[in-house]
């Protein structure tokens, strides 16, 4: 056999079969005698589009990636002639898809949109599988560990009321937090709730950047809501939600960080004379939110 067909891991790896076998999947081992299967003959004689069963059975087409499943999870190890591939080689199982799609009604508690509680349950167990990769590739360990955190609290929070998790807008805080900003402007930005916490609505500033409750100001984003809608009861791409948590992560490490890096240089000259009693009062907040199991900040608790 000549050199390895190139293969690259996903960013994201599905464990073995997992998703074919959560879709009602019909595992199959293809043969490679007296004839040669291959993707094509094995659609063909279950009718179904060579590109679907690929992606029924791996959530992605991208040929590299392919192969790596294909050796790792399907224990292939013969090679295509042109080198480019790997072939069954009747070791392991793929899963065909089923003839007709599962259909199943539920009467949800609240009706938010038109996702089932089926497809709830395989978007929390898809926040899971990423999650947890994240955090034991090497590549984004630390950054992967507080995803992970992140989602645990989605998971034992629990649907619908994991719907209402919030961070505060890091562009607020940057304002709020900064030594320049009068005591007057500091009132301004917290008048919808008159100085009380939790902050909430919206602060009088406008960005361009990110979703839409942070360019517009609003004090608590509200990330898990956007992540259902954009996920839930869709076609799964695991690196796009891979993106999509680390963004969440990297905006609320903005935010944590500008105020942990205010503390710490205020501590550092012998305390906060220099900013505004509010900032103060607003620091220990968020860190007695970082206490809260409950809340997505206890993912920043050291």
């Amino acid at each position: 056999m000549g050199k390895e067909p190139i293969q690259r891991q996903p960013k994201v790896t599905l464990p073995a079969g997992w998703h074919a076998r959560n879709n009602y999947g019909i595992p199959y081992r293809p043969r490679d005698k007296p004839e040669q299967e291959d993707w094509y003959t094995v659609a063909r004689k279950f009718g179904v589009g060579v590109n679907e069963l690929i992606y029924f059975n791996f959530l992605t087409t991208n040929p590299d990636e392919v192969n790596w499943y294909l050796k790792y999870h399907v224990h292939c190890t013969k090679v295509s002639p042109s080198g480019n591939n790997y072939m069954f080689s009747n070791t392991g199982y793929i899963y065909i898809p089923p003839a007709e799609d599962q259909q199943f009604t539920y009467e949800d508690e609240q009706p938010l949109c038109s996702w089932t509680r089926s497809h709830t349950e395989d978007f929390i167990k898809q926040l899971g599988i990423v999650a947890n990769a994240l955090a034991k590739n090497p590549g984004t360990r630390n950054r992967g560990g507080r995803i992970k955190k992140l989602v645990d609290v989605i998971v034992r929070v629990k649907h619908p009321r994991c719907l209402d998790l919030w961070y505060y807008n890091d562009m607020n805080i940057s304002t709020f937090a900064d030594i320049k900003t009068p005591g007057a402007k500091l009132r301004e930005m917290t008048a919808a709730t008159q100085g009380a916490y939790p902050f909430a609505g919206q602060s009088g500033l406008y960005g361009q950047q990110g979703p839409e409750e942070r360019h517009r100001g609003f004090w608590q984003i509200h990330p898990v809501q956007e992540l259902f809608d954009n996920f839930c009861g869709k076609p799964w791409d695991a690196n796009k939600l891979a993106d999509a948590l680390g963004q969440i992560d990297d905006y609320m490490y903005k935010g944590w960080h500008t105020l942990a890096d205010v503390s710490d240089r205020l501590e550092a000259f012998g305390g906060g004379n220099a900013v505004h009693d509010l900032v103060w009062a607003f620091i220990n907040h968020v860190r007695l939110l970082a206490k809260d199991k409950d809340h997505l900040y206890s993912a920043f608790d050291s």
